[in-house]
């Protein structure tokens, strides 16, 4: 199955299995362009040969300012999905944010129509999360330079995505840009150092952000080091920004909302706050997963905002009615993933992490201070900081399909395979 996420912040490649991301920004190095994350790590040394607004502006208007040859953003998309694939053919499917205007995706299918793939599919993003959180949802996906909001909602095992509303100006560059002032604010105060002073060494710590974040959804305090620079950074340092972004999100979400799907990395934002409703957290491995549970569309090709939820019981079904719905009509897999089925509920069987499934065998290692006991149950360490569906837990743990372990930097999630 191949999979084409076309967020510009996360945008991946899935081929049989395996993802290539591939942000959308270029670099003009040289003569020639650079795309992804060679362009992602030169951004903050070289932004006058930098473009992140390319998929955001996709047109064919005249490129403003200049870089390189290309006429207009179109170009460039073209040349980024030319290098992305890679000499790769056949069928793909697209995964389409519902931020994305109409006239945008006939501009992007055109362009897909010139390279040696045929768009089998094109599906909405946030029906596959819907589809992947088993029930009604509002989905907020952050993008390069905005974050919008979708409600799903979820009937008779199908995830339907609605409107989308956009909040502009709150995307991931912006987030990071508040992140790295008020970190760079620790430098000034512990160590008289300025990071963001020189190009080079901001760009150190922007390279930093992501995997900093991620370690203070399980910790207070991390330390981050530039250039021999070394500061501790408390998760309440970075809470005016979650709280910014909670300020902006709130009025937009749906009013009866119970649950929320965040970007993996808005989860770890210190400081967001959606309380009383619950969050989960959805990661690119979700959507690969359900994406290749859809049956290929008949007839002429349209934009899919439904997603199967395959064995996952949804709101205002009873369990028995989605059991027989399942077994009359079995939703398809994907070659790779034929007999393996995600699950929504049940004791789980494996643990996924970064795409790949490891059964849950005695003694297997999940991560630091963490292994599995049997199949549906793990062991924490005494001491390691781990959280279960945000929830601090240590000893011997009971695991279902769909749960979320963080700890020591990574976020394991917990599937069950059926033979």
């Amino acid at each position: 199955m191949r999979l084409l996420d076309c967020n510009d912040a996360s945008l991946r490649l899935w081929n049989d299995g395996a993802a290539l991301w591939s942000p959308g920004v270029v670099w003009l190095s040289g003569d020639r362009y650079q795309f992804g994350e060679p362009a992602w790590e030169q951004a903050r040394r070289a932004p006058r040969e930098i473009n992140n607004r390319y998929w955001h502006r996709l047109s064919t208007q005249p490129l403003s300012p200049a870089l390189g040859p290309a006429r207009h953003t179109a170009d460039l998309v073209h040349a980024h999905l030319e290098a992305l694939l890679n000499g790769i053919s056949g069928d793909i499917t697209l995964a389409i944010p519902g931020a994305m205007e109409p006239g945008q995706l006939s501009l992007l299918l055109g362009i897909l129509q010139t390279l040696p793939v045929t768009a089998s599919s094109v599906v909405h993003r946030s029906a596959l999360v819907g589809a992947a959180a088993g029930q009604s949802c509002a989905h907020v996906e952050l993008q390069l330079h905005q974050a919008s909001i979708t409600d799903v909602t979820v009937e008779n095992g199908v995830a339907r995505a609605g409107e989308t509303q956009l909040l502009p100006g709150h995307g991931l560059l912006g987030l990071m840009d508040d992140i790295a002032e008020r970190i760079g604010e620790q430098f000034v105060a512990q160590t008289r150092f300025d990071p963001q002073r020189r190009a080079e060494t901001e760009q150190a710590l922007y390279l930093q952000l992501p995997d900093l974040l991620r370690a203070l959804g399980t910790q207070s305090e991390v330390s981050c080091s530039v250039e021999g620079h070394i500061a501790l950074i408390a998760a309440d340092t970075l809470r005016p920004v979650g709280a910014a972004f909670t300020q902006a999100l709130g009025p937009l979400l749906p009013g009866d909302t119970t649950l929320i799907a965040l970007d993996a990395l808005l989860s770890a934002l210190p400081g967001l706050d959606l309380l009383p409703m619950q969050a989960t957290t959805t990661g690119p491995e979700d959507i690969s997963l359900i994406a290749g549970t859809l049956a290929p569309p008949r007839g002429e090709l349209h934009f899919q905002r439904e997603a199967p939820c395959g064995n996952a019981t949804s709101s205002g079904q009873a369990p028995a009615e989605s059991q027989s719905r399942a077994a009359a009509s079995p939703q398809p897999k994907t070659e790779k993933e034929s007999l393996e089925t995600l699950q929504a509920h049940g004791s789980a069987t494996h643990s996924l992490t970064g795409g790949h499934a490891v059964p849950l065998n005695p003694g297997t290692h999940i991560a630091d201070g963490v292994s599995a006991a049997e199949s549906g149950a793990i062991d924490i360490a005494a001491g390691t900081p781990a959280k279960l569906n945000d929830q601090p837990v240590e000893g011997r743990v009971a695991v279902n399909a769909g749960d979320r372990l963080c700890g020591s930097g990574v976020e394991v999630r917990f599937i069950t395979v059926e033979p």
